[in-house]
């Protein structure tokens, strides 16, 4: 949902909001759950972005689509959830399936070093990364998301995307 009726908005119209969360809900969840990896954890913050956007509806400028906004605030929602908690579950992959359990151990210790890699990464790199990498988001939503100017954006990237070349190594050839 990309444009909407401001005024409708910061009246606190119902059926829009709910036509926002319908819209929005399930890309706000993917994104909430790459970075959290936990179905549970996910849902709350979700849920706790809707409820404060519509708490703060009227601190929306519209300078960006509502959908911005709302990644904006579940994104700063799931870097306090993170700082709080023990450090991040382990990243899920959909590597391709194979019935052999010789496979299935070897896509399994994957996943598992590929998590380790993206944990280790700082939390900006981290969220930089799954953004771009995962969700496909342009660097002019990410730097509206996490509030820098788009090189700052590109050089996390990078330096994410270095970062893990270089400790997954021979995984990635």
């Amino acid at each position: 949902m990309e444009k909407i009726d401001i005024e409708r908005f910061y009246s606190g119209d119902e059926v829009l909001f709910r036509e926002i969360v319908n819209s929005c809900g399930e890309r706000l969840y993917n994104i909430v759950f790459r970075m959290l990896r936990n179905e549970d954890d996910a849902e709350e913050i979700v849920q706790e972005t809707f409820v404060r956007a519509y708490l703060k509806r009227k601190g929306f400028k519209g300078k960006s689509s509502v959908y911005t906004w709302l990644v904006r605030i579940a994104y700063n929602l799931s870097l306090n959830f993170i700082k709080k908690r023990k450090p991040m579950a382990r990243l899920s992959l959909d590597l391709t399936t194979d019935d052999s359990p010789e496979k299935e151990l070897e896509r399994q210790e994957v996943a598992e070093q590929i998590d380790k890699a993206i944990n280790h990464l700082p939390p900006k790199q981290r969220a930089v990364f799954m953004l771009r990498f995962y969700d496909d988001m342009s660097y002019k939503n990410i730097v509206k998301i996490l509030k820098c100017k788009e090189g700052t954006a590109k050089a996390l990237y990078h330096f994410a995307a270095e970062k893990l070349s270089n400790e997954l190594g021979d995984l990635l050839t």
